[in-house]
């Protein structure tokens, strides 16, 4: 599904368009003049899919849990370099499940019994304000935003013509937030995040799940900022 003239959909799931498998997130492949990212790796079972449309240069997760990350061993084994933020490579380079929340995922009915995860070796660190160069003035960079996760990471996109934001679980449509019981699930650290965000210019949000915005997305990031200033957290989407 071509969104811009940089960004395809080219994966999503049962909280999404139904393009691929239900476990999916939205899986985005971002083209410049010269190179290629794909921003999140589905859950594991759509990599012939997602490889249907080229081999990119690299998979940038935003976290680690498995329906973003599922597919980054797919993705590695077709040669296609992985990076992550801290601690997420460690996680699953051991394909540890407790670590990633897969299990309990599992015991929630979000993953089926028979889903296991894929252990993914030598994934690459992701630094915030680390740059990847697509040509053709099109770069994206990554941008920390813990708090769903740890490790969380944002992508913010540049082109000659609009700035749009991947921001995973991170903010969502509304300014809606991901908040759930897991350990490492941080509501201070969420809220910096967010306040960070919100000092962004983006026309667009692609978030990791549900309705995608492609104008005046900034709106979202400060309807998220604006409920953490009344010292209320923002709505949940989970």
């Amino acid at each position: 599904m071509r969104l811009t003239e940089h960004v395809t959909l080219v994966a999503s799931g049962a909280a999404g368009f139904d393009l691929t498998d239900p476990l999916d997130c939205h899986v985005y492949l971002v083209t410049g003049a010269t190179g290629s990212v794909l921003i999140d790796a589905g859950a594991g079972r759509s990599v012939p899919e997602i490889l249907r449309h080229g081999r990119p240069d690299r998979v940038l997760l935003t976290h680690g849990h498995a329906d973003h990350s599922g597919g980054a061993a797919g993705l590695a084994r077709h040669g296609v370099p992985v990076h992550a933020g801290a601690p997420i490579g460690d996680w699953l380079a051991a394909g540890d499940e407790a670590a990633l929340s897969v299990d309990r995922g599992r015991a929630a009915g979000v993953y089926p019994p028979e889903y296991a995860f894929p252990a993914c070796p030598g994934v690459q660190a992701v630094r915030d304000g680390d740059e990847f160069d697509l040509g053709g003035g099109v770069s994206v960079r990554a941008v920390a935003t813990p708090g769903h996760a740890d490790g969380h990471t944002c992508y913010l996109l540049r082109t000659p013509h609009h700035q749009a934001l991947f921001s995973g679980d991170c903010v969502f449509h509304g300014g809606r937030i991901s908040l759930q019981n897991l350990h490492d699930c941080r509501v201070p650290e969420y809220a910096a995040s967010l306040e960070a965000l919100a000092r962004l210019e983006v026309d667009a949000l692609f978030p990791g799940h549900h309705e995608i915005s492609l104008t005046r997305a900034g709106r979202h990031l400060t309807a998220a900022r604006d409920v953490l200033a009344r010292g209320l957290l923002p709505r949940s989407t989970t």
